[in-house]
């Protein structure tokens, strides 16, 4: 199987060419996608285990995220402010609708497990591992879909806890269904499966 990298050049996306005042090249940056091979692995780790999977998710994800850059918005309807009808107003974060705030988000919420002792991956942008003598969890972030596991339940409560206090979290408990996945975990076996998903699916094309 091609990594990312080896896809890209493979796949011919680019040709490096000389700068030029001519032109104006675009910043670019790796952004996290879902990989389900990650999902997996991380389930399968913890349920070998008898690990704990909870689900957070966060209230507003977007609203969170700090923006690097000047914008600007007309004043919204029903927020005008009758002294200055004409002035605009100047977004310190981000909001739903900006291409900024998936980034925004996702950057202060990494910085902040980082800052919190985690470790990013490098395989997987979206999985944050924090280890400490026999101590270990794994924090996975889908935009507002977030999975944690870990082998000291004092810790991934205290997580929660920081969470909490930095954001809007929603504790959903159990892992129950993730990105499409429906979990259903006995005592012998973690099954996945995407029926939900694809009946949703079928509902919406209106081929049921």
């Amino acid at each position: 199987m091609l990594t990312e990298v080896q896809a890209l050049h493979h796949n011919h996306t680019w040709d490096l060419v000389p700068p030029s005042l001519h032109y104006h090249a675009l910043p670019c940056k790796w952004v996290p996608v879902v990989k389900h091979v990650t999902v997996r692995i991380i389930l399968s780790l913890a349920f070998s285990r008898q690990l704990p999977i909870l689900q957070l998710d966060v209230t507003n994800a977007f609203l969170h995220g700090y923006l690097s850059e000047e914008v600007y918005i007309r004043q919204p309807r029903g927020f005008e402010d009758p002294k200055f009808p004409h002035h605009v107003c100047r977004l310190q974060k981000s909001l739903y609708g900006l291409k900024q705030s998936p980034c925004a988000w996702f950057s202060r919420l990494s910085a902040f497990l980082i800052h919190s002792g985690f470790t990013a991956s490098k395989a997987d942008p979206s999985l944050f591992i924090f280890h400490k003598d026999d101590n270990f969890l794994f924090h996975l972030i889908y935009v507002d879909d977030i999975i944690v596991t870990g082998n000291a339940l004092s810790q991934v409560h205290a997580l929660l806890q920081s969470l909490n206090r930095q954001f809007a979290m929603k504790d959903l408990g159990d892992l129950h269904y993730f990105l499409g996945i429906e979990v259903k975990r006995t005592p012998d076996m973690l099954c996945l499966n995407q029926a939900k998903y694809a009946v949703d699916l079928l509902k919406k094309g209106h081929l049921t």
